[in-house]
């Protein structure tokens, strides 16, 4: 689901979720698009979540924060910031990026969390680094380092709506032993 409050990306985008088909010539494109209608279905369990997130964003900033006063203290571990001078963070994910001087990634972090029952996603892979991309060619020979070492020293921990406060307490405890 796509808001603007612009109307020429509002019809952009209108024409590229429907193959991109000219309004007065149905079966001629002047662009590639795709085929992403939502069914009517789809869209009523859109509306009805829009419905409740104030209420989610309440919830997982009170996650969020919870987190942050259970691992503030944990050395080497840089957690989500609360809050830019552009935004204020609602903590939809908890990421945590480890310090390699820890001598510890991400991977081996998730590894010990999974054996403790806590499941866990790394970070994004670096586009540049895509199988698929570079056999087409793209990227070749570069390198973004932060995006590198945030893919490499980066995670997820669990932060799903239906998380209670002794499950979050459980998987800090949890983070702050694998990571001391």
């Amino acid at each position: 689901m796509i808001l603007t409050d612009d109307d020429d990306l509002a019809v952009s985008c209108r024409s590229l979720r429907n193959l991109c088909f000219q309004p007065h010539r149905r079966f001629v494109h002047e662009r590639l698009g795709w085929n992403l209608r939502m069914t009517n279905m789809q869209a009523a369990v859109g509306l009805a979540q829009l419905e409740r997130l104030d209420a989610f964003v309440v919830r997982k900033r009170r996650m969020g924060a919870m987190y942050t006063e259970l691992l503030k203290d944990l050395p080497g571990v840089q957690l989500p910031l609360p809050l830019t001078d552009y935004a204020e963070n609602i903590y939809w994910v908890y990421g945590l990026m480890i310090d390699e001087s820890r001598g510890l990634d991400a991977e081996e972090a998730m590894r010990r969390l999974a054996e403790n029952g806590i499941g866990c996603r790394p970070f994004f892979y670096p586009m540049h680094q895509q199988p698929v991309l570079q056999r087409m060619g793209l990227f070749e020979g570069e390198s973004y380092p932060v995006a590198e070492r945030m893919s490499r020293q980066g995670f997820y921990i669990p932060s799903g709506m239906a998380l209670t406060d002794e499950q979050i307490r459980r998987v800090a405890e949890m983070v702050k032993k694998v990571i001391s």
